[in-house]
């Protein structure tokens, strides 16, 4: 299990397409278990309800967690997904 800190810039923060965006990402990496912490909650990153429900606003720090196969690069390609705007 790896993890990392991240602080979404989105002026929207995670709404609907950027959240959209979160989640095809971490489909990708079908052979681990991507996660959002965040005020002491524990969110799935496959699942939009989930991540929505993250209620996640413009310049909030969310800790990223990935667990499984491939991990360290299904951290790395997440943290990339958040800090390129994921497509906004």
């Amino acid at each position: 299990m790896v993890s990392q800190k991240v602080t979404v810039m989105n002026a929207s923060g995670l709404h609907a397409r950027p959240a959209n965006a979160f989640v095809k990402e971490a489909v990708r990496h079908a052979g681990c278990n991507i996660l959002i912490k965040k005020d002491g909650k524990t969110y799935m990153g496959k699942s939009i309800v989930s991540v929505l429900s993250a209620c996640v606003k413009c310049g909030t720090e969310i800790e990223l967690v990935a667990d499984g196969t491939d991990e360290a690069q299904a951290l790395q390609d997440m943290v990339n997904a958040v800090n390129s705007g994921l497509g906004e």
